[in-house]
């Protein structure tokens, strides 16, 4: 089996995919569409959360061998974003859609150097 063919087997038996087709659902984008997977489901099943993550550390290594640092965007993808950091024994930061009203004021959490790869 594929190791799309994989997860989206896992996906189904955790019943992380809902179909809506009389009722769209609204995606973040504004997109309507009448599938949703909830990824955030994953990080309560190991055997899944440790496929997906694989998966995606076997991706990055292929596609960027150079990369220096791990990002992921706030806030579903801090857990997976972090976990494959730790994996690749790299460095993590996470990018909120838009600069904190309060505090440092930042959009980038984490330390990532000009010029850095990610």
């Amino acid at each position: 089996m594929t190791l799309a063919k994989d997860i989206a087997s896992h996906l189904l038996k955790i019943q992380a995919v809902y179909l809506k087709p009389e009722e769209p659902f609204t995606w973040a984008s504004g997109i309507k569409s009448p599938i949703y997977t909830d990824n955030r489901v994953t990080l309560a099943y190991p055997e899944t959360r440790t496929l997906i993550e694989n998966g995606f550390v076997d991706a990055i290594k292929e596609a960027f061998p150079e990369v220096e640092v791990i990002a992921g965007t706030a806030t579903a993808g801090i857990p997976h974003g972090a976990i494959i950091a730790d994996k690749m024994n790299l460095p993590f930061a996470y990018i909120r859609s838009k600069p904190k009203d309060h505090g440092a004021g930042n959009q980038i959490e984490g330390r990532v150097a000009q010029g850095q790869k990610w």
